[in-house]
């Protein structure tokens, strides 16, 4: 279930992508060609982006595709990799939980203060929840992955493979 939905968040991202392209791309042509450019263009592609980068980040977190420099660890033996990977998890997950709980305050407060953007008086905190939500799903992949890692890090074959990492050269 977590992997669908994070699937669908990323497939949102990617709409999401295309139509700031698109509507970037109208928005040039319009301005250039006939001296007419469309009306918040720029706050909405913004506010879209937010959604690409943050609904993303648990799919990507799944697929592998953040970066991650191997330099020292890749020398260390499986099992301290293995239990330095359930630190890191960790680490992770409590500092997701602080940012998800400090752009929820933000959020809310803008709800209840009814902020709004500066160009379109679009009100902000449907796209400031954006933020949160996407880092609690991010989070939710990161449970079950430090699930099956400390299952990896305590199991018989403790140490030999690290999940969502690769073999250790025999």
């Amino acid at each position: 279930m977590i992997g669908r939905t994070s699937k669908a968040a990323s497939f949102l991202g990617g709409l999401a992508t295309l139509f700031i392209a698109g509507a970037t791309t109208s928005d040039v042509l319009l301005r250039y060609f006939v001296n007419r450019p469309l009306l918040g263009v720029d706050e909405v592609a913004g506010f879209l982006q937010v959604l690409v980068v943050f609904w993303g980040c648990a799919y990507t977190f799944q697929q592998g595709g953040h970066i991650r420099v191997d330099l020292v660890t890749s020398h260390l033996p499986g099992p301290v990799r293995a239990w330095l990977r359930v630190v890191t998890l960790l680490l992770g997950l409590a500092f997701l939980g602080v940012v998800c709980w400090v752009t929820t305050q933000s959020a809310l407060t803008a709800y209840r203060y009814q902020r709004v953007s500066v160009v379109m008086l679009f009100v902000l905190w449907p796209a400031m929840l954006l933020i949160p939500t996407g880092l609690a799903l991010m989070a939710v992949a990161m449970l079950a992955t430090l699930r099956r890692q400390l299952r990896a890090a305590l199991g018989p074959r403790a140490g030999r493979e690290e999940v969502g990492g690769e073999r250790p050269a025999a």
